[in-house]
């Protein structure tokens, strides 16, 4: 293959992949294994820490509902909650397509959140809005 066209061909893989658009068949399985790394790296929470965080006071505020997610055109961190959890109950070699793209909308999320200024609880001692999301979309800071 032409060096300019593989070199094209990566940079709108790379394009598609930072907003969560790949495609399985073009995954190799370094390329997995990266992604997973990564993935477990950020997402560490475990999925009966995760479900608990779901369904507590402060779970049920965390993230966009699914209605609140769709007006503003992305997804909904209750959804990516639910996604962690069934991804985790399961080995990443039979994650499927919609998997790997919850993993990388999780890494993309997970990374831009903990680089966002501001505490994680308020004066009161609160969690904050940030700490929240974090959390719903499976990272815990405190870790």
């Amino acid at each position: 293959m032409d060096t300019d066209l593989r070199s094209n061909e990566l940079k709108l893989l790379s394009i598609f992949e930072e907003f969560g658009y790949i495609a399985e068949a073009t995954l190799d399985d370094e390329k997995k294994k990266e992604i997973y790394s990564k993935w477990k790296s950020l997402v560490n929470m475990g999925p009966k820490e995760l479900e608990k965080y779901i369904h507590s006071d402060d779970g049920k505020k965390s993230g966009l509902s699914r209605s609140e997610a769709s007006t503003q055109g992305i997804k909904s961190g209750r959804d990516s909650a639910r996604a962690i959890v069934r991804m985790k109950q399961k080995s990443w070699k039979d994650w499927d397509v919609t998997d790997w793209k919850w993993a990388n909308r999780q890494i993309s999320f997970i990374s831009r959140m903990k680089g966002a200024s501001g505490p994680l609880f308020d004066e009161k001692g609160r969690k904050t809005r940030k700490l929240m999301s974090l959390l719903i979309w499976g990272h815990d800071p405190r870790k």
